[in-house]
């Protein structure tokens, strides 16, 4: 009779498998999030005559600011940069892991540094503009969750909304 060393070998098997499991799935993760940047940074480079949106951060200020919430909230300006949508949804956003009551618009935006995320936006902030997506919140980073669809993998349907993207802003420029 073995005793424990044949459970022992087991469970030291069992283990190692896991931690292979888990070493491929981390790599596996990391090749995806290199090749999405790469496919970013390219769409961006095809993208770049193209729209004139733009993506604005705010954060609340006391006294003055570029924006006023429904509450009476003013807003600062912090920072701008060009986008392109590649999504248009909306949503709950889940904060401290429960869901928001409030519905809200959340694009999925390309900006031109080449990050790209679902971008939460701030509902009722004034004044509005054409082509201003005003957001006091960082996005939520792209992953396989981000796109509605259930069909293909991450990376094929991030490829299909920036060719979408891509051919919709050529056809609009003409």
């Amino acid at each position: 009779m073995a005793g424990l060393d044949d459970a022992i070998r087991a469970a030291r098997s069992k283990a190692s498998a896991w931690e292979n499991m888990a070493r491929s799935k981390e790599e596996r993760e990391r090749q995806e999030q290199a090749e999405a940047q790469a496919l970013l940074a390219e769409a961006v480079g095809r993208l770049r005559p193209f729209g004139t949106e733009a993506f604005i951060r705010v954060k609340p200020v006391m006294f003055f600011g570029d924006y006023t919430g429904p509450d009476g909230q003013r807003y600062r300006q912090v920072s701008q940069q060009r986008c392109w949508k590649l999504a248009h949804i909306s949503g709950r956003r889940e904060i401290d892991g429960k869901l928001g009551d409030e519905w809200m618009e959340s694009p999925i935006l390309l900006l031109e540094d080449g990050t790209a995320g679902r971008f939460w936006l701030d509902p009722g902030l004034r004044p509005g503009r054409d082509g201003k997506y005003v957001s006091s919140t960082a996005p939520d980073p792209l992953n396989e969750r981000s796109f509605i669809e259930a069909r293909g993998g991450f990376l094929d349907q991030l490829k299909r909304h920036l060719a979408d993207a891509i051919v919709s802003y050529e056809r609009a420029s003409h």
